[in-house]
């Protein structure tokens, strides 16, 4: 009779161990697919004719990529200067000077971006085209997952 408790005990701690793990672990999607989802969401927001969407698309894609890959190089700095090593003291002002320069780099992007859009676009529907835009960036940090507190 011990010898079932325990194997059922065994079982049940088991179980909830997988499922608190599988609750935890967070599935990203890929950057390609991200983009794609956003390009979606976005078509679905605005009225863009065919011939449109199919001349905005790539400037899209490339503005993106830009981004990401900008950030990307941004980001693999900033793990490296604060990964805590002993006896390494971090650059600061190389740090903050980086993080102006990024935010600096990203409005030229922008800036080239929207040149090549006003081209494309009427001006309601590049505003339309902004806004769907932003809608997508609130709806993904509306919808993550809270940040426990520290200590948990």
């Amino acid at each position: 009779m011990k010898n079932i408790n325990y194997y059922l005990l065994s079982i049940l701690m088991f179980l909830s161990f997988a499922t608190q793990a599988q609750s935890q672990t967070r599935v990203c999607p890929n950057v390609d697919e991200m983009h794609e989802r956003k390009w979606q969401f976005m078509m679905r927001e605005v009225s863009l004719s065919p011939a449109e969407a199919y001349a905005v698309k790539p400037i899209f894609l490339n503005y993106e990529k830009s981004r990401w890959d900008f950030h990307k190089k941004n980001r693999n700095y900033f793990r490296k200067a604060g990964d805590g090593k002993k006896n390494t003291e971090i650059n600061y002002a190389e740090m903050n000077d980086r993080a102006i320069n990024e935010e600096i780099i990203q409005a030229q992007l922008l800036r080239s971006y929207h040149l090549k859009l006003r081209k494309l676009l009427k001006p309601e529907t590049l505003f339309h085209y902004y806004q769907a835009e932003r809608k997508f960036k609130r709806n993904l940090l509306h919808n993550m997952p809270p940040i426990p507190p520290e200590g948990d």
